[in-house]
């Protein structure tokens, strides 16, 4: 089921986009915002493999709703990006949303907040979610201030308010570390 924001369409990702949306994350001009050199020559950039036992195929084919999926974001019917939310490790009622663009032609567009817009409300009607998060680095401040814009707010809850218990320890400390990550919260 594709979902439709202002200007863009959440399209579900298949089994067949998995290499694509793993060569915009990790292998684009946009890599640098969240991983690698300059800003985090410490944090080595995953092979393919590794991204796939982190983005099972669950994410692109649709076998498990409630534990997480991810959506091809689509501007005038091309790809421009990939958003996922994950419930797995959360408590009820919490998802995490993750997102990236392909490139940074489609950076600053307005793309990516419409399609955090969109999927927000989708995701509590259909799933009963009534907390997004968003975990990105402190460095990252373009992706900050981009989904404060769309609503979320700096929150300094403990992963023991959102996470589940036996996810803290592999989790807790988010993908920069402790301290590392920005914890923006979205009640809806």
């Amino acid at each position: 089921m594709t979902i439709q924001g202002n200007r863009i369409t959440l399209v579900p990702a298949l089994l067949a986009d998995r290499r694509d949306v793993y060569n915009w994350c990790f292998h684009s001009e946009t890599t640098k915002s969240h991983i690698g050199p300059p800003d985090y020559p410490d944090m080595e950039i995953p092979t393919y493999e590794e991204f796939c036992e982190d983005y099972t195929d669950y994410y692109f084919d649709g076998t498990r709703p409630a534990d997480g999926r991810g959506y091809i974001i689509q501007a005038s019917r091309q790809p421009v990006g990939f958003l996922s939310y994950c419930s797995f490790h959360l408590k009820p009622h919490y998802s995490e949303l993750d997102i990236w663009m392909n490139s940074e032609a489609n950076c600053g567009k307005g793309y990516g907040t419409d399609a955090i817009a969109a999927l927000v409300p989708y995701l509590a009607e259909n799933l009963g979610i009534r907390w997004a998060i968003m975990r990105p680095s402190c460095k990252n401040t373009r992706a900050v201030a981009s989904y404060k814009k769309v609503g979320f707010v700096q929150s300094d809850m403990m992963p023991q308010e959102y996470m589940r218990p036996e996810y803290i320890e592999a989790y807790g400390d988010g993908d920069y570390g402790e301290g590392g990550d920005a914890l923006l919260v979205w009640g809806i």
